[in-house]
């Protein structure tokens, strides 16, 4: 290139993105082919709605990934903490906002899926009144039981279980939960009858520590203190595959063919009618900032991996994901309750 055109080229760059209001940045992109119109956006915060409570392990865990995201995109990614009405609010809120591309939502499976077989109120279809950016991450569901419970494994948890009808208990942090639909799936296919205990209080695990239970269906964070103090023993992992931290560990599906895991992701939604442009611009931040290698590590130790994808694969992962949760709302005599 010749020496005065890169000049020019440069000039017409700056010009592009402080002399928008005087408009000569359309005259000067469009004489470039395009490349400099890439800085008009984002050129203000990102707005991210998110139904995390502050401080709790979804919040902490994605302000890391904010501060990867806002690096990547040059603007802060501002985190507004909307909990309350079963993640309602913050997805309520998404739906309302306007499509250009200065708002997100960071959200659970909890109003895109669970919430279709819980509750009678207002339902959601996320691949219409949202729109799919990509999944971020998968929070890994264990059986994890007493360190001196009888039953040493999975197999000899269902072995205890057959002679023992009715009596063998388990805890979840509530009906509805994802351990809930994973306890039902459990029974129903090996034929065996547990007796459910949900709490609301979060002790769902201590009191299992304690010996007030047996044993428990929980996501890895809730439960990694206890398993590295030696008075937690994961019997098996509710998962597609096995996790790194715990090779040895079997996954359900090993001992219980057929077995489906519940949903247990978080992902990032754009507003209605979000436009392709910011659609591709996001999915290209979330799969370059999944890709650093410092979250990766923290990820796993903190109990969490990483599964980005496309807009497309992440809505069909969303139809799949409600599938079998029907089915497993069905193992559990789940009926709707408000």
């Amino acid at each position: 290139m010749h020496p005065a055109l890169s000049h020019i080229k440069r000039f017409l760059r700056v010009l592009c993105c402080f002399s928008r209001g005087m408009g000569v940045c359309l005259g000067a992109c469009f004489w470039m082919h395009g490349p400099a119109c890439s800085q008009d956006f984002p050129n203000k915060p990102i707005h991210v709605l998110t139904e995390y409570s502050p401080g709790s392990g979804g919040d902490v865990f994605f302000r890391a990934l904010a501060t990867q995201f806002s690096t990547l995109s040059g603007q802060t990614w501002v985190v507004d903490n909307r909990p309350g009405a079963g993640a309602m609010l913050a997805v309520d809120a998404a739906t309302r906002a306007a499509p250009d591309g200065y708002t997100v939502l960071v959200a659970s499976q909890n109003v895109p899926v669970t919430r279709l077989f819980l509750s009678k109120g207002r339902q959601i279809d996320a691949n219409v009144e949202l729109t799919p950016i990509s999944a971020l991450w998968r929070s890994t569901l264990l059986i994890v039981s007493n360190v001196n419970f009888a039953a040493k494994s999975l197999k000899e948890l269902i072995a205890l279980a057959k002679a023992n009808p009715g009596q063998l208990a388990y805890t979840t942090s509530g009906i509805g939960t994802q351990g809930h639909f994973a306890g039902a799936g459990l029974e129903l296919l090996t034929g065996t009858q547990m007796v459910h205990v949900p709490y609301t209080n979060g002790r769902q695990v201590m009191d299992v520590i304690a010996g007030q239970a047996p044993f428990t269906l929980s996501i890895v964070p809730f439960v990694l203190q206890g398993v590295k103090a030696g008075q937690l023993r994961v019997l098996a992992v509710a998962a597609d595959q096995r996790l790194d931290s715990f090779p040895g560990v079997p996954t359900v599906a090993e001992i219980v063919p057929k077995f489906e895991p519940p949903p247990t992701w978080t992902g990032i939604f754009g507003p209605p009618g979000l436009p392709k442009k910011y659609l591709d611009y996001y999915n290209d931040i979330v799969q370059k900032g999944l890709a650093n290698p410092a979250l990766k590590l923290k990820a796993s130790t903190d109990g969490f991996e990483f599964i980005p994808n496309s807009g497309e694969q992440f809505s069909q992962q969303i139809k799949r994901d409600i599938e079998i949760t029907a089915r497993l709302a069905r193992a559990a005599k789940i009926q709707p309750n408000d």
